[in-house]
């Protein structure tokens, strides 16, 4: 019986090769869009958390700070006028991003509407804020004290 000549490879080995590149490369695409949603998710939490942890630092502050404060919600945003003894200045937007607050409540008020007084030396303010963008949301529950003066 007479041999062929086997040189070079044969339509299956190229078809298998072919095959075995596929399947590594779409488990490596399928790998890689897991891994960037799962990025583009944890970016989107960690930004409203940064947000809400600002939020809180300056709401802390003209609590500490502050004669009286006033806070209100417009525009999906919250807005606050902080007094000291020199006087009251404008109303000014905490962040300058836009949320979505529903659900959030000060003092147990939750009517957004509604311009919220508040006086450190008085009262401490129980605040649960809310924030809610693009389907993330994230809710805080804290109390901002201060030594109060009020008693004798």
């Amino acid at each position: 019986m007479e041999r062929l000549n086997e040189k070079g490879i044969s339509l299956i080995e190229v078809l298998a090769a072919l095959l075995l590149v596929s399947i590594i490369a779409t488990a490596a695409w399928t790998a890689l869009s897991i891994g960037m949603k799962h990025t583009t998710a944890e970016t989107s939490k960690t930004e409203i958390q940064q947000d809400a942890n600002i939020i809180i630092s300056k709401l802390s502050s003209a609590h500490r700070q502050s004669e009286t404060y006033t806070i209100k919600f417009q525009n999906n945003q919250l807005l606050m006028r902080a007094c000291v003894e020199t006087g009251c200045g404008g109303f000014e937007p905490v962040l300058d991003k836009e949320y979505d607050f529903t659900g959030t409540t000060i003092n147990g008020e939750g009517d957004l509407t509604v311009e919220s007084y508040i006086e450190p030396k008085k009262n401490h303010a129980n605040i649960q804020l809310n924030l809610s963008k693009n389907g993330r949301s994230l809710t805080i529950q804290t109390t901002l004290t201060r030594i109060r003066t009020d008693r004798p």
